[in-house]
């Protein structure tokens, strides 16, 4: 008999339920909300001991719903196309609820800046990529056109020398043409700049060309963003200037409200290149192979060492190849020997470490008509190699009033001073003091 009565009572503690009705509107304007959905989340039916997996109802054209719920169920979700979802807790003893659910603000995506509209990115169907340029994207680079390498598919950005400063050599569509510039075209603020036809490799060593970029004094911490235009679409815009890809930065503008002022600063150490790895020759090593070649048949540019060259200066370098190290005079020998006692560093020598400095200031703000952008940077980097540097000075005013909404007026001014200072290398390299510090005697 007590068996019998404990299972009554279990039974009925799980069929425990309630009925739970309501009226969902809008918080905006009051209207019902049709079609929304009311359900009790798995982990609520587990909390009530429910076996069920989905439990909920639909609200009807007036915005009413009802539906059963276990009674240990203490919360209900509402959600609706259009509306920000909502959470309701159940209060003992009430089953009717009135609801207002809040219209959902999304942020409609990224605008793209094509040269002659501003189009939202969800609506385009050109080949264009955007970024947007902060601290993540400009990293420890001083020229923009260095924060483009590896953000953008399909883009190949080649360093064209190891200067600092030095611009890249940036192709979007692959190789175009085989006697034209191959460069794209960069846009600033929707105006075309000329000069972006760098000299190839082959020609840096000519001192008539003067490699640069026309973005070279262009500061990254002014601009805020950059799209470039891949396809066919933009010779549609800039014609055949267009043909190898269009680049369009976007500067920063003052925005309305109170004056904002920002300060940033960038400090890099980079230390001087190490060769030790290379195991290049000693001093007592270098010799003894220059003595070992003479005595050889190899002759190809025996005179080049300095062995070679005390022999010849004692009319002894014949006497050498046919009698050895014995038939060179002793006052020869000591002066060959002296060579082994000096050992120069010359990886040590010619390069250094380096400290590079920029510093960035700017101040933007307005009103309701007019705007304003000032900003003033100074950068300074050193390169490994002593005597190559570049450092630039940056300058730039914006301003803007707007007299009606369909009369506007604006004025833009970019100043820069930018000083390189680098080597030009001829054919086989022996000004590069990267190959000389490989390739010159020890002693």
């Amino acid at each position: 008999m007590l068996t019998v009565v404990l299972l009554t009572a279990f039974a009925a503690g799980a069929s425990a339920q309630r009925t739970i009705s309501g009226l969902i509107v809008s918080s905006e304007d009051g209207e019902p909300v049709i079609g929304a959905s009311v359900t009790v989340s798995e982990t609520q039916l587990k909390k009530a001991g429910s076996t069920a997996r989905v439990l909920g109802a639909v609200t009807d054209i007036d915005g009413n719903f009802r539906f059963v719920i276990p009674e240990k169920v203490t919360e209900i979700e509402i959600r609706s196309v259009g509306f920000t979802p909502r959470t309701i807790h159940l209060v003992d003893g009430v089953n009717s609820y009135d609801i207002k659910l809040d219209p959902a603000s999304e942020i409609l995506g990224d605008v793209v800046v094509t040269g002659y509209q501003v189009i939202e990115k969800r609506k385009l169907t050109a080949a264009i990529t955007k970024i947007n340029i902060d601290d993540a994207a400009i990293g420890s680079v001083m020229n923009i056109d260095q924060a483009l390498a590896g953000q953008i598919a399909g883009l190949s950005a080649v360093q064209s020398s190891g200067s600092p400063g030095a611009p890249l050599k940036i192709r979007i569509r692959g190789t175009a043409s085989l006697q034209g510039t191959q460069d794209p075209l960069w846009v600033i603020d929707g105006v075309p700049m000329n000069g972006t036809d760098l000299p190839s490799t082959e020609d840096l060593k000519d001192i008539d060309n003067l490699y640069q970029s026309s973005i070279a004094g262009l500061n990254p911490a002014d601009i805020e963003s950059i799209t470039v235009l891949k396809d066919a679409a933009a010779t549609a815009i800039y014609g055949t200037r267009a043909a190898n890809g269009v680049i369009v930065v976007t500067t920063k503008n003052g925005k309305q409200g109170k004056p904002e002022v920002t300060f940033s600063t960038r400090l890099t150490y980079s230390p001087k290149p190490n060769i030790d790895r290379l195991n290049l020759l000693t001093s007592d090593e270098k010799v003894d192979l220059e003595l070992d070649l003479l005595r050889s048949d190899y002759t190809y540019r025996e005179s080049k060492g300095e062995v070679s060259r005390i022999l010849a200066a004692a009319g002894v370098l014949d006497a050498y190849k046919r009698g050895g190290w014995s038939a060179v005079p002793s006052d020869v020998q000591a002066r060959i020997n002296a060579l082994r006692g000096i050992n120069t560093d010359w990886n040590d020598i010619l390069f250094r470490d380096t400290f590079n400095q920029e510093y960035n200031l700017s101040v933007s703000g307005g009103g309701e008509k007019a705007t304003y952008y000032t900003s003033f940077g100074y950068q300074d980097e050193q390169g490994n190699v002593d005597g190559a540097s570049m450092n630039r000075f940056n300058l730039v005013l914006k301003t803007k009033y707007r007299f009606s909404e369909s009369f506007k007026v604006g004025a833009s001014v970019f100043l820069n001073r930018r000083k390189n200072k680098s080597y030009l290398t001829d054919n086989a390299g022996f000004t590069n003091p990267v190959y000389y510090s490989r390739r010159a005697n020890p002693y």
